[in-house]
């Protein structure tokens, strides 16, 4: 780094070694890079351009006692949240795209009632913790989903069988059309 050395003063004089001057770096008139823009920066209002990590640093030259830390927020959940609860239909439902007769087994539950389980088959009563109105209200909303599954098993047991039907109406179509001409 070079220094100006003051010519009136001597070698061992403290103004001998004049500070450094700051370097300024004019902007160019053309526009704005695009990137630059895109990326958020934009040029200061001044004639010279800083970096935006001088001004992040400049920021923070504050005393410590200026700086407060960081207020505490409880961390996010990392579990995932459903919904709704998951029923018996609606993995019939969905297995039934491999296998398609869990459609007719899971369109079957729209005939059979949700009940609570009955006492004597467990060891304990069924959430012994919920009110009695508590676990009516499970019931009934377990049965709302399990009966919106049920449909969805229904629709697609509908639309699998008038899709077979479509295909072998054709085939056998095809099949009659070309033994007529055969004839």
């Amino acid at each position: 780094m070079s220094s100006s050395i003051n010519a009136n003063a001597g070698p061992s004089s403290p103004a001998a070694l004049a500070t450094p001057l700051s370097a300024v770096i004019h902007d160019s008139p053309s526009p704005i890079n695009p990137f630059d823009s895109f990326f958020g920066y934009t040029l200061s209002q001044t004639s010279t351009r800083e970096s935006q990590h001088d001004r992040r640093l400049s920021s923070f030259s504050q005393s410590d006692s200026d700086i407060a830390p960081p207020s505490y927020v409880e961390p996010p959940e990392y579990e995932s949240y459903q919904s709704e609860p998951a029923t018996l239909a609606m993995f019939l439902f969905k297995f039934g795209f491999l296998f398609p007769p869990f459609w007719i087994m899971g369109a079957a539950m729209l005939l059979t009632p949700l009940r609570q389980p009955e006492s004597s088959s467990l060891p304990t009563s069924w959430l012994p913790e919920k009110t009695s109105a508590e676990r009516q209200q499970i019931i009934s909303r377990l049965r709302t989903i399990e009966v919106k599954w049920s449909r969805r098993c229904l629709f697609a047991l509908l639309i699998l069988i008038v899709a077979v039907a479509g295909i072998g109406a054709t085939v056998w179509g095809a099949l009659k059309l070309t033994h007529g001409l055969q004839s």
